[in-house]
């Protein structure tokens, strides 16, 4: 197994050297430092050990010829750090490595008798001396705990708490935050260094439940050449994984209408006890997490539900009450000068899906028709003698989006020479589409998101490390059509009627469909040189992205006046279907890409 991981490793290697321009993302942490006596004279050759409080995991190496060490590609978390010489003990109790940093911990060993060692109980500061870069790390308690990571883009929004990094205002321009004034479609975000960016309106695809979130960092500018993609912020977030000890909770996060304050706006404008209109939003979920093998093979997995109820807000439409659907049909029978009859399979339709009103209403209604208040319009423009009653009908109605979301983690420890991290997201969102006036023509929107990530982690040798890793990401989105049909077409129309402001039909733009695949592959090799830090890099990415897009896919046929289509009259503005619903393909070419970083290691000197 071990000759197997080392070919990969060295595989991979190869396949940076030979590519050419695209950059992985670390998802991961380092720890350098120097070591040293009490006279502050450097300690070359010393052995340094480094254990992950929370696995196990033991690592270690001896310090180079001027006292220093590196760790790379730790895994986020807790360690303990321990020195030892003949006669010289030291180290901290806890050090914590954190996401997309590199943390100095420069230990003073001091003299212990024989066979005695010195307990070591402090902690190290965990700052990162090796890079000017602007960021700020979320912990899982932060995560968890703080209030605007529980709405919208989860732990996302805590971005907002950082200096330089806004809300995108009124301008929007793509999703999420704008950091250093810049658009928010300039954004990078990443689950465990895997792509996850919309490529259609930007933002992120997959979003990690907040209680599944290890750590949460945020990049600002002056990030490594490894980042890439794009000039705004970099939002990166790791999965927790599991670890000696069995971990489990069941968490539940409720709002409603019942518990939130009711606002000025509909204080003012109710009579009587004013109320919330329906809002719920119940998010619940439990995870376990533990050892497979003790110190070896560790699992975690996240499983939350988080079902939303609504009411959209505001919309009416005229329609005829029970009397005016009367006095329509009456016309269907007859002729109104040189128009008529009216078209009863036109008519026919209008009813079974436009609704009643309950009664005949001025304000919004009148004159919809004609000056003369429900008069009937002729398709020339003339008031008929005859009219119709018509009234406002609320088109308010219940809306649903919920969204299934199981986060599952596996680590292996192989030995102190090889990690291995997998992660598996899957993400089930369904909601109803809108777009459409009339309740009858709303359809289910799903979204389907899954997120995987391999990543093998080799240790050549105390200064020569590698990271290779693989990671795929699918996205899929389908707006549909329901179930109506219109006599003799194949597929229900847009039909607009300017005169009432109403539409019937579904989503004028279904239907449609998008899917996005990604494939990702990185390697990274870090070599220590004396004083010296260097990183050796290369990446390919696939996008397989088919998708439907065809507007007016249907047919869409406009009036100026209802009477015109109950008429039969042609429409006064068509937009004809094209030549099929043409699936079309933003298949991006394979895209290779290497780079190499060099600097000084890291350290600062008591």
């Amino acid at each position: 197994m071990r000759t197997i991981l080392k070919r990969l490793s060295v595989l991979g290697l190869l396949m940076a050297l030979a590519s050419i321009m695209v950059f992985g993302q670390a998802i991961s942490g380092d720890l350098v430092g120097t070591v040293r006596d009490n006279s502050g004279a450097v300690l070359p050759n010393v052995n340094v050990e480094l254990t992950n409080l929370g696995t196990g995991l033991k690592l270690s190496q001896k310090t180079t010829s001027v006292g220093d060490y590196h760790f790379s590609n730790l895994p986020v978390g807790h360690y303990k750090l321990n020195v030892q010489a003949e006669n010289l003990s030291g180290g901290f109790s806890d050090v914590e490595v954190r996401l997309n940093q590199t943390i100095t911990a420069n230990v003073v060993a001091q003299v212990a008798g024989h066979g005695t060692t010195i307990e070591v109980t402090g902690s190290a500061e965990t700052i990162d001396t090796t890079t000017a870069q602007i960021q700020n790390t979320y912990d899982t308690k932060q995560l968890q705990d703080l209030p605007s990571a529980s709405v919208g883009l989860g732990v996302l929004n805590l971005s907002l708490l950082s200096s330089g990094v806004a809300s995108s205002g009124g301008v929007g321009v793509g999703t999420g935050p704008s950091v250093s004034g810049q658009r928010p479609r300039n954004n990078n975000f990443t689950v465990e260094g895997v792509d996850n960016n919309s490529k259609s309106v930007t933002g992120p695809i997959v979003t990690i439940p907040n209680d599944a979130v290890q750590s949460f960092t945020v990049l600002q500018n002056q990030y490594s050449p490894e980042f890439g993609h794009s000039s705004g912020g970099q939002f990166n977030q790791t999965v927790l994984s599991g670890t000696n000890k069995f971990h489990g909770r069941a968490y539940e996060y409720f709002q409603n209408r019942n518990l939130n304050a009711i606002d000025a706006h509909t204080a003012l404008s109710e009579t009587g006890k004013p109320f919330n209109p329906r809002y719920d939003n119940n998010r619940f979920g439990g995870q376990i997490g533990g050892p497979i093998l003790k110190d070896k093979l560790f699992f975690f997995s996240n499983n939350e539900y988080n079902p939303q109820g609504f009411v959209t807000g505001g919309y009416y439409v005229c329609a005829p009450t029970a009397t005016g659907y009367a006095q329509m049909a009456a016309l269907a029978t007859a002729n109104e000068g040189a128009y008529g009859p009216v078209n009863s399979n036109n008519f026919g339709v209008y009813q079974q899906y436009m609704g009643t009103a309950a009664a005949p209403t001025g304000g919004a209604c009148s004159g919809t028709l004609d000056d003369t208040h429900n008069a009937w319009v002729l398709p020339d423009g003339n008031a008929a003698a005859t009219g119709y009653e018509i009234g406002l009908v609320d088109t308010n109605s219940a809306y649903y989006a919920n969204q299934f979301t199981t986060t599952n983690s596996v680590d292996w420890n192989i030995s102190s020479k090889d990690q291995v991290r997998g992660r598996y997201v899957y993400q089930h969102y369904t909601s109803l589409d809108v777009a459409a006036n009339i309740p009858s023509f709303w359809t289910p929107l799903p979204v389907r998101n899954t997120l995987v990530t391999i990543n093998e982690y080799h240790t050549f040798t105390s200064n020569l490390t590698n990271e290779f890793r693989a990671g795929f990401n699918r996205n899929t989105q389908f707006y549909t059509v329901g179930p109506q049909t219109f006599p003799g077409l194949d597929t229900f129309p847009n039909l607009a009627f300017f005169d009432t402001s109403a539409q019937l039909g579904a989503d004028p733009n279904s239907p449609q469909f998008g899917i996005q695949n990604i494939y990702q592959g990185t390697d990274n090799l870090s070599w220590i040189k004396g004083k010296h830090s260097f990183k050796f890099g290369g990446e390919f990415r696939k996008y397989i992205s088919p998708q439907g897009f065809t507007q007016r896919a249907r047919g869409d046929y406009e009036w100026s006046n209802t009477s015109q289509y109950l008429y039969d009259v042609a429409p006064d503005y068509i937009g004809e279907r094209s030549s099929g619903n043409t699936t079309y393909y933003g298949t991006r070419p394979l895209r290779t890409s290497t780079q190499v970083t060099s600097g000084r290691s890291g350290r600062i000197f008591p």
